[in-house]
Formats: structure tokens, C-alpha cells, sequence
């Protein structure tokens, strides 16, 4: 990140502002009374633009204390569970294709991967790889360069799917196999007589390691844009998405839920052209959401995954504005995360998650 920062600011001192009479690139698809809205990453803004976009993230999660540990068969000693690190990274693609002005075809595309970064999530989480596609119908409903205003809309569907290596469960699944052996006399034979395949013959270590996740389902939101003059404006949003999940793997772990969540999302932005070529944004924004379906066994099994949850987040992003075309941006991103985690039958407050990270944004506008 610090590699991106210098480059970054290579960029800034190296290329020249731009001509104050320079409109291409769909400057003028989104720009407001003079007004360039750069996109943000809380949220989605109203503008329709053809643009092919690729932002870098990485960053860090923390989670505090959860608890003892599950309790292993054959007293097998277990990391101790006084909190969860995972290091992060995701790669996005934004692309979006307007046919007409007022309407935009497109998709936004991601891969992500989270790996554990101490011994207890390291255990009991693993590494996971994930990927997430969301194409998407926009529309720009008003566009009033006299109210300084824009509004769209826009919804899509959400596919998405991923993979986790578990050692717990793994180790579990060894566990709970060898207690099996230990019960049936003709296995245990097989044991002592050191055929392993006829003792183990109902073992399956490749699926006890994974879980697969598979996930579809519709998202939408709801848009502005506000300029207040040539070098502020505000942007807002409000939406939601509902799923349909698939989990399957560990030991008998076959669960189907219904995430639900609503998010809003607020970034005002700064643009100092034709004075200089840089800009600046700062975003906040708040979800909600829950995990219908989800009981407390799988929960366990998925590394305490929330019943329910809110996130509140907020990033702060320097951008290059001194080319209508493009958008180059570094941004700093913070969330925090109170979740309600299953406890018998109920859902009770779990510990919170805290998320750092840091973004390198790239987008061109044709």
C-alpha cells in the first residue's frame, strides 16, 4: 500500500491539470453546475457511464474474545479462543456499458480471500476464497443541471459462492471416526490388524476439511447526486439485497438460509480542478442485516457466524482529478461490526469485529 501511495503521488506531481474546456471521457454524465462526482466505494452513485474500473484492497479484521473453545472429543487440546485476526484481500471489477444517456447494462465482479492470522482462527476458520458477480440495470431518472441534482435507480441480481478450509473440522470429523472405531467391534478388528482402509472405511477427510458456500439472489438501490457549485457535492443512497445461501461440508453440515440486509450510505466530495489536480471524499454509511435460517449448531460449525449483525463504516479517499476520463484514488476504510450470535435458542450480543483496510481505486470512463 505505501508502493501505491508513492505511485500515487508520483502521478499527481507528474501529469498536468487539466484544460478547463476538456469534456470527454463521460465527463459530462456525471458532473453537476461544473461538478465532477467521482464513484465511491460505500455506496453506489445515480450516474449511468460506460467505465471499466479495477479496485485492490487489503486489509486486517479483529474480533475480540469469543469464548472458550468448543470442547474436543478424546480431550484433543484446542487453541485457545480469546479472539480472531484474519488478513484480507479482494480484487473488483467494475464494468458498465450506456447504450443510451439515462441507462446503463453492467456488472461488478469481485474475488476476495480471508486467512486466518493466529492460531484459534487459524483452527477454527481457516483460509477461505470466495468469489461474488453482481450485473445490474441502472437508470437515471432526473438529471437537472438548473437543480444541481441527479437521481437513479438501479438492481440486479447477486451470485456468489465460495470455499473454507477448515481444520477443525477435519480434526473433528478424525475425532468422531476414531470414537466410531473404538464402538464397533469388526472395525476395531480391522484397527488391530492395521488395515486402516476396512477401520476408517467411512472417513472422508476432503469433506470434512471444506465447506462450500452458494448464495443467489436480488439486490437493489435507490440514488443522488447534489453539487454545490463547481468543487463540492454530496452523494447519498439507500438499499438492500436478500439471498438465498447453500452450505454444505464439515461434519454433516448441510444448512440453507436467508441473509437479509438494508444499508444506507452518505460521501461528500471535494474537487479542487481546475486549481489542482487532486480531490477528496468522505464517506460513512450503516447496514442491517440477518441471517434467517441460520441455527446455533451451524453457526458454530461457520466460526460463530452472526444471527444478526450492524455495520457501521467510513473511508476517506485522495483522488487524481486532473483527467476527465479517469479516476485514481487511494482510500483508507474502517468498519465496525455488532453482531448477535446464537445462544440456545435466542440470539444474544456477541464480541465486536473492527475491519482496517486500504483501497487503490482505478476507474476510465469512455
Amino acid at each position: 500500500m505505501i508502493a501505491c501511495a508513492a505511485a500515487l503521488a508520483a502521478l499527481l506531481a507528474a501529469v498536468p491539470v487539466r484544460a478547463a474546456a476538456e469534456e470527454g471521457g463521460g465527463a459530462a454524465a456525471r458532473t453537476l453546475e461544473g461538478h465532477r462526482f467521482q464513484p465511491p466505494v460505500l455506496l453506489e452513485g445515480p450516474f449511468t457511464t460506460t467505465h471499466v474500473g479495477i479496485d485492490t484492497s487489503m486489509g486486517l479484521r479483529l474480533q475480540d474474545g469469543a469464548g472458550a473453545p468448543p470442547v474436543a472429543l478424546m480431550g484433543l487440546p484446542l487453541p485457545t479462543h480469546d479472539g480472531q485476526k484474519f488478513f484480507l484481500f479482494e480484487e473488483r471489477l467494475a464494468v458498465g456499458i450506456a447504450p443510451v444517456r439515462g441507462a446503463e447494462i453492467g456488472a461488478r465482479a469481485a474475488f476476495q480471500m480471508d486467512v486466518g492470522g493466529n492460531a484459534a482462527t487459524t483452527y477454527l476458520h481457516g483460509i477461505r476464497t470466495g468469489y461474488e458477480v453482481r450485473p445490474h440495470l441502472g437508470f437515471e431518472v432526473l438529471h437537472s443541471e438548473v437543480l444541481g441534482l441527479s437521481v437513479g435507480l438501479r438492481a440486479g441480481l447477486v451470485l456468489a459462492g465460495g470455499v473454507r478450509a477448515r481444520p477443525s473440522g477435519l480434526v473433528d470429523a478424525m475425532m468422531r471416526e476414531a470414537d466410531a472405531v473404538m464402538r464397533e467391534p469388526a472395525r476395531f478388528i480391522c484397527l488391530r490388524a492395521g488395515d486402516l482402509g476396512c477401520a476408517f472405511k467411512t472417513f472422508d477427510g476432503a469433506g470434512a476439511l471444506h465447506v462450500d458456500e452458494r448464495s443467489f439472489g436480488v439486490h437493489a438501490l435507490a440514488s443522488a447526486a447534489k453539487s454545490f457549485g463547481q468543487h463540492v457535492g454530496i452523494q447519498a443512497s439507500f438499499g438492500g439485497e436478500a439471498l438465498d445461501t447453500r452450505l454444505r461440508g464439515g461434519p454433516n453440515l448441510d444448512s440453507r438460509t436467508a441473509p437479509r440486509a438494508y444499508a444506507a450510505s452518505v460521501a461528500a466530495s471535494v474537487d479542487l480542478a481546475p486549481l489542482a489536480p487532486v480531490g477528496a471524499m468522505l464517506e460513512a454509511g450503516i447496514e442491517r442485516g440477518e441471517n434467517r435460517g441460520l441455527d446455533r449448531r451451524n453457526a458454530e460449525i461457520l466460526g460463530a457466524a452472526p444471527m444478526a449483525y450492524t455495520t457501521e463504516r467510513v473511508a476517506a479517499g485522495v483522488y487524481y482529478t486532473g483527467r476527465d476520463a479517469l479516476t485514481l484514488g487511494f482510500i483508507g476504510t474502517y468498519g465496525f461490526t455488532q453482531a448477535r450470535r446464537a445462544a440456545g435458542d435466542t440470539a444474544s450480543p456477541g464480541p465486536p469485529t473492527r475491519a482496517l483496510g486500504g483501497r487503490l481505486a482505478f476507474r476510465y470512463f469512455f
